[in-house]
């Protein structure tokens, strides 16, 4: 795999900006009408709800594997989060597994909050600690509820699957897809182009190549008896497949240089609603060097 580092980096730019999409804009959720509510109105009850919390506990995972003739490459990232809201405060821990052959297991540490309306994001690298200055909106990739709100709001043709537990409670499954449509439009209206576009031109792409023809996305949701969507599943295999192709071709790779994305597999579970557990900002990290 002499070029994955130069594909892999690019694909896992286009990863983290369509599974944390940047949404600026929330949806209308409604609460669902009495009786028996259908699986549309228990995810817009769902989404209405999320909107109203002031504060959760978020565990993400990404599983990626892809090969190239005999050589196999698996990922696997492991991201918990605390978000505080009004004034908004943020902390993640980050672990990912990307194997000897490009570095092994990194872990990363940031936080986040807002003070007389100036946003700072402060992060530890290699051990140290840097901290910036940043447009509050910026934020919005790492906010589960942001997140949330993407996958609710573009969910289609759902059906309800039954009940499973989830965090040791009942929780009720639906299962439908975040349509090619849906994701060209969050990608226009987040920003995410802009942020695309240095990367994708490295690989000799067009930031507005990756519109064409976008595959569905296969999302589960589930939502516990209170209404809270307490976990979100998408498979992005096809769909990164799809990008992986346009990304092959466009930076020339020959038939043997190909890649085959096996599996690209997101969740998030949500948990301690409203009641999330409280942290300070490290003294270190407040007295960072500006970056």
């Amino acid at each position: 795999m002499k070029i994955c580092k130069k594909v892999i980096g690019v694909v896992m730019a286009m990863l983290m900006l369509f599974s944390m999409a940047a949404c600026g804009s929330k949806g209308e959720g409604t609460p669902a009408e009495s009786g028996k509510a259908t699986p549309e109105e228990a995810v817009k009850a769902a989404q209405a709800k999320m909107q109203e919390v002031k504060s959760l506990e978020s565990e993400m995972v990404m599983d990626m594997a892809m090969s190239s003739g005999e050589q196999n490459l698996k990922m696997k990232t492991n991201a918990n989060m605390v978000t505080f809201e009004d004034p908004m405060k943020l902390k993640m821990t980050m672990t990912m597994d990307v194997g000897e052959e490009l570095g092994g297991i990194q872990k990363m540490e940031m936080y986040a909050d807002e003070v007389d309306g100036n946003t700072t994001l402060y992060m530890n690298m290699m051990d140290t600690w840097y901290k910036q200055s940043i447009p509050a909106e910026q934020l919005s990739e790492y906010d589960t509820q942001e997140s949330m709100d993407t996958y609710l709001d573009g969910s289609s043709a759902l059906k309800e699957v039954g009940t499973e537990q989830v965090n040791g409670a009942d929780a009720t499954r639906y299962d439908g897809i975040i349509s090619g449509d849906a994701l060209k439009e969050t990608m226009e209206t987040s920003g995410a182009l802009e942020n695309l576009r240095p990367m994708l031109e490295s690989a000799n792409m067009q930031a507005e190549e990756i519109y064409k023809d976008l595959k569905d996305i296969s999302v589960s949701i589930w939502i516990d008896t209170e209404g809270y969507p307490v976990k979100c599943e998408m498979d992005m295999t096809d769909m990164m497949q799809s990008l992986m192709t346009k990304v092959m071709k466009a930076s020339e790779a020959t038939e043997e240089q190909n890649i085959n994305v096996d599996t690209m597999k997101v969740s998030i579970t949500s948990k301690n609603f409203n009641n999330a557990t409280d942290f300070e900002i490290p003294e270190e990290a407040k007295n960072a060097v500006e970056m």
